[in-house]
């Protein structure tokens, strides 16, 4: 008995990895793609040394002639080169040093926030780590009064103070046009 159209999985393809973004959002995507299309070992370790491009692949490279062994190898160099295991100070640093530059919009600070926090602690997010996204947020402001203002307000989460930060902000540019 042939299963119904409707409900055959279609192959899904992965896209090339360069290196420039996260490699844990890229290893979710691979999973899924090698759990979907039903990959061994072996095919696994095929696609994602074919799927390495620009820098990240000169780790073909370094591997030699002989390749890679294991795509957990792989993945492991990966990691390695990659990850954010091992930069967790600059990762840190950075999320505590950002600033708000001049003319930059709430919501750009807000989403650079958060992918540092997710580069600087990876996984499942928590009250304590969106506590210091908050945080993290108010001090990129770089405004004490405003951060202040925006703290008045009891922000829970990253996303509570940049709901809060954008109100109280379109509220002061309204107080600042002039009146017909």
């Amino acid at each position: 008995v042939s299963m119904p159209a409707w409900k055959k999985k279609g192959k899904i393809k992965l896209n090339y990895y360069d290196g420039s973004t996260p490699i844990e959002a890229f290893l979710i995507k691979f999973e899924t793609t090698a759990r979907n299309n039903n990959w061994d070992d072996d095919e696994r370790c095929n696609h994602l040394t074919c799927v390495l491009k620009g820098p990240a692949e000169q780790l073909l490279w370094e591997c030699g002639t002989e390749g890679v062994g294991t795509w957990q190898q792989m993945l492991q160099l990966l990691r390695d080169r990659y990850g954010s295991a091992n930069k967790g100070l600059l990762n840190l640093t950075q999320v505590q040093n950002r600033r708000r530059l001049e003319g930059e919009s709430l919501e750009n600070v807000a989403q650079d926030i958060r992918r540092l926090m997710i580069q600087t602690y990876p996984g499942p997010q928590n009250e304590l780590y969106e506590h210091v996204a908050c945080d993290s947020f108010l001090k990129a402001l770089d405004d004490k009064k405003f951060a202040a203002r925006i703290r008045d307000k009891d922000p829970i989460t990253l996303n509570d103070a940049l709901k809060i930060a954008l109100k109280l902000e379109a509220l002061d540019l309204s107080l600042q046009e002039p009146e017909p």
